[in-house]
């Protein structure tokens, strides 16, 4: 028996108590955790539209100050009834005739007159809204025309006043709400609207 032999079964016990000995774990410089997938949560979704169906806010509402963007003027923020309100949110209405919404004139437009010899001009565009909330805490509109862009208010009604205009009846307007109007770029700040109850 040669050498060979004799280390040839020593070799082949060595390899397999190599084959049978776990491998050494070779680290690795940590890596920064993977940033996480998972979303996050996301925070209660608002009311989109929300109005107090206790609150009589219906009239149209007028501002002396003077609200334009290019040839387009505010002429008034109008509100409807609570049942406009409630079919409205419930999608009952059509998009032209939302319960909340603002008008501007075409100043660049013809005018006429009106039955009682007032002139008004013959072109206006409502802003409806994509956003609302009508009570007796907080009064906010938003919308989006494609002249105006982004036409957002904020602001709150004086109930005390807003009462006792409702129960003057027609005549002389009466200052019921005060807010921030943004029109675009353009921001208005403490503007006021009057309650207008007809003539």
């Amino acid at each position: 028996m040669t050498v060979t032999d004799l280390r040839l079964p020593v070799l082949l016990a060595c390899l397999a108590l190599a084959a049978c000995k776990p491998a050494t774990e070779v680290k690795t410089p940590e890596a920064a955790p993977a940033p996480s997938t998972a979303p996050a949560a996301a925070p209660a979704a608002p009311v989109t539209f929300s109005h107090d169906p206790k609150l009589d806010s219906r009239g149209f509402y007028l501002t002396d100050a003077v609200v334009q963007s290019g040839n387009l003027k505010l002429a008034s923020l109008n509100i409807g009834q609570a049942d406009d309100f409630a079919d409205w949110e419930a999608g009952k209405r059509p998009a032209a005739y939302a319960p909340i919404f603002m008008a501007f004139d075409d100043l660049a437009s013809p005018t006429a007159e009106d039955e009682l010899g007032r002139a008004y001009h013959t072109v206006s565009i409502r802003v409806m809204p994509t956003a609302y909330r009508v009570d007796g805490q907080e009064v906010s509109f938003h919308g989006v025309d494609p002249n105006l862009g982004q036409v957002t208010f904020t602001g709150a009604f004086d109930l005390k006043a807003l009462k006792a205009a409702k129960a003057a009846g027609p005549g002389e307007p009466k200052p019921v709400l005060t807010g921030v109007l943004h029109v675009g770029d353009h921001q208005f700040r403490n503007i006021v609207f009057r309650y207008f109850g007809g003539d």
